[in-house]
């Protein structure tokens, strides 16, 4: 079930907010209602795997209550194993298998494994609880509130990834307590902001440029079309930002506050900077559960304690890289970035100052021509499609979302920056123009049929 899509939008949504109503004079019925609903919700895009989502939740909290009752941290260590062994298993299966039939000479079998939907998700929702409760921050909490924790449907299947500390406290509260109203407006503009960012910009700029995409596959982009290929990072950003908001503002709907996930990435004036305003809370994570750990342990001698720091970036870069997919391209993305890092680092440190505007230009430069990488999908893709650079650009008709997207992204702040300015004061004239906004997405949706959103399969 897609959130683009009219069976959410008129048939899940309504129902799910009717039946929260009822449940919410009732505490203990809360926490259970959104449980059912966000497992009904995960069912029906994914059938075959509701059973590993809900062993996957049963199993964790079992360990958690096991590593509380005898602080054995190997409880923990293999609790946290098992997760990214399931997650291996079906992300990583044939992409090992391929590799190691290159080193032995000879193909190995292909599996056909389907990805579950959300999985590196809700695992890497598990690490963090796991981790912290080891540290002592995290508490042990009641199965219902642990499985609303990793199920909650509005961020199961893309995120945002959201900190134990940051939602828990919520699940379980009023939903129309007094002031719920603003909260609904909020809410229902995050919505319709998502899904302008989704429809009106991802979707479009895709139509144009998948097909050129298509085409570098199978041979060389000679006709000058390459150039708008650089506008996928530009597609991926509207298309994940407005699934970040969309899953935003219906947490405000089911009275949780979900943290944000975009800042403008491309007014950054660093790729350091940058890394700071995209995807914000996976790269909070990797920083927190990767990149410190690999930085402070006791790994080299302290007089190369430096040299440390900066492989815990590539390393830290090209696990992202991975994480995006079982693909050496993308593992390629992801060192690139963390080589960009670690310059960047350097230049802070040893080198002049550098212009704002100048900062600001080869950040966006590397980041689109890093994308062809990221998206090509092979290395002689992406060959064909910077091969094709050396052709001038030839426009075309229908190149107004070529020309509108990029100036988006450069000219204007966040969307929740937008929202927070817009709604500080009660405007008749802002309900009247949501309203007939979201009325405009419909019939847009009825004309075409939903495309899914891309982190839907990381």
């Amino acid at each position: 079930m897609l959130f683009n899509d009219y069976p959410f939008l008129l048939g899940f949504l309504p129902a799910a907010i009717l039946l929260c109503r009822l449940a919410d004079p009732y505490p203990e019925l809360r926490i259970w209602t959104l449980v059912m609903l966000s497992l009904a919700f995960y069912a029906f895009g994914s059938p075959p795997f509701i059973l590993l989502l809900v062993l996957s939740i049963l199993i964790n909290w079992l360990a958690a209550l096991a590593y509380a009752r005898t602080k054995w941290s190997v409880i923990i260590t293999a609790a946290i194993i098992a997760d990214l062994a399931v997650l291996g298993f079906f992300k990583y299966t044939n992409f090992l298998g391929y590799n190691l039939g290159l080193m032995l000479g000879r193909p190995l079998p292909v599996f056909e494994i389907a990805l579950p939907l959300g999985i590196s998700f809700f695992t890497f929702h598990h690490i963090m609880y796991l981790v912290d409760l080891r540290k002592g921050k995290a508490p042990i909490y009641p199965l219902g509130r642990y499985a609303l924790y990793i199920a909650f449907f509005p961020q199961a299947l893309a995120g945002p990834l959201a900190r134990w500390s940051q939602v828990m406290h919520q699940f379980g509260a009023r939903i129309y307590a007094p002031g719920w109203q603003r909260e609904f407006c909020l809410g229902i503009s995050f919505i319709a902001m998502g899904l302008f960012e989704k429809i009106f910009l991802a979707d479009r700029l895709g139509r144009i440029i998948d097909p050129i995409y298509a085409q570098a596959l199978s041979g060389p982009v000679a006709n000058g079309e390459a150039w708008l290929a650089l506008s996928f990072s530009f597609q991926v950003l509207f298309d994940f930002a407005g699934y970040s908001d969309i899953a935003i503002g219906l947490g405000f709907l089911f009275g949780v506050k979900l943290p944000f996930n975009f800042n403008a990435p491309f007014r950054s004036t660093s790729i350091q900077d940058f890394w700071q305003r995209w995807h914000i809370t996976l790269m909070m994570f990797l920083r927190d559960y990767v990149f410190y750990r690999l930085a402070n342990a006791r790994i080299l001698p302290r007089r190369f304690l430096p040299l440390q720091f900066f492989l815990a970036m590539l390393v830290t870069m090209a696990l992202c890289g991975l994480w995006h997919g079982a693909s050496w391209t993308l593992v390629l993305w992801g060192i690139l970035h963390g080589c960009a890092l670690v310059i960047c680092a350097l230049w802070r440190r040893y080198g002049p100052r550098m212009p704002s505007l100048l900062g600001w230009a080869l950040t966006v430069i590397f980041v689109l021509l890093t994308g062809v990488i990221f998206r090509a999908g092979t290395l002689e893709a992406a060959w064909h499609i910077f091969q094709g650079l050396a052709v001038p650009p030839n426009p075309g008709r229908g190149m107004t979302p070529i020309i509108l997207v990029p100036l988006v992204a450069f000219l204007l702040p966040a969307s929740q920056d937008i929202i927070e300015r817009l709604t500080r004061r009660p405007r008749p004239w802002l309900a009247a123009l949501v309203g007939i906004g979201l009325l405009a997405l419909l019939v847009e949706l009825g004309e075409r049929n939903a495309n899914g959103f891309a982190y839907f399969y990381f």
